[in-house]
């Protein structure tokens, strides 16, 4: 999934303000058509004819204000100024090869061999284990960065103790996601929202192998409070496909599982 970007004073630009309402939402479709297919702003005639319901008056409106281009040679309209101000192909694509690369890496440190264990812990899909084959005790540590909320901390060196515990008993990989959910239910008996937000982020970091932004965190905090424990079985559901952006994804999820177990 990608987004365009659109200033919140774009409505009263001198190009948009005199626009008619259906060449206002003709051109917001191309925008979105463009950013959603990364064709750095072009728009091919079968498509944007179809936004205009084939009326070709609205194409004309948006070309006379200079909100489109007509690009003649290759049978469609490019966006003014698209790359100016949208983020380009090869943007999206370097970014999302980053982010398959740091989710390889991820995966390859905690890969292991199913043959080597019996335990029935051990059969969730591979994002859900946490790997406990380190060597020391500060290992764990690394791995498991602690949350600033006092009670998210205790819960993650819960997490980090019983992934020792398992390591000295001889198994190599533990549930990771059944550990947090454990934890969180504790935290949100005992009311404690805050502590189950920040817990939530640890687990969305610890799943990504990177630090979250402010705006991630903050649309954990809306799903966490919104939907409850909801939000972790859709984090995990975001996490088996390979995503730019797990937690909007994710929220998705959790409006969806919402609406069917409340019928709302």
């Amino acid at each position: 999934m990608t987004w365009i970007k659109i200033d919140d004073s774009f409505p009263d630009h001198p190009k948009v303000v005199g626009l008619s309402d259906k060449s206002f939402r003709v051109y917001i479709s191309a925008l979105c058509y463009a950013g959603r297919y990364l064709t750095d702003g072009f728009i091919p005639m079968t498509i944007i004819a179809r936004f205009a319901d084939e009326d070709m008056s609205y194409l004309t409106e948006l070309t006379k204000s200079g909100l489109l281009k007509e690009d003649i040679s290759n049978n469609g309209f490019t966006i003014h100024d698209y790359l100016a101000h949208q983020t380009s192909r090869q943007q999206v694509e370097d970014k999302r090869a980053n982010l398959r690369e740091r989710q390889k890496r991820y995966r390859d440190k905690h890969a292991f061999d199913n043959d080597e264990f019996d335990n029935a812990l051990l059969t969730e899909p591979e994002y859900r284990i946490q790997k406990t084959d380190t060597d020391t005790d500060t290992d764990i540590n690394k791995l498991l960065p602690t949350p600033r909320v006092r009670s998210a901390k205790l819960a993650v060196e819960n997490i980090s103790n019983k992934l020792a515990e398992a390591r000295a008993n001889g198994i190599n990989a533990w549930n990771l996601s059944r550990l947090v959910e454990d934890e969180w239910d504790k935290l949100h008996n005992a009311n404690d929202i805050g502590g189950c937000i920040a817990l939530t982020a640890w687990y969305v970091t610890e799943l990504q192998s990177r630090t979250l932004t402010s705006a991630e965190i903050g649309r954990i905090g809306q799903m966490t409070k919104r939907f409850g424990r909801i939000a972790l079985l859709a984090i995990d559901e975001a996490a088996s496909k390979d995503l730019t952006d797990l937690v909007s994804y994710a929220y998705r999820v959790a409006q969806n599982m919402y609406k069917e177990r409340t019928n709302k």
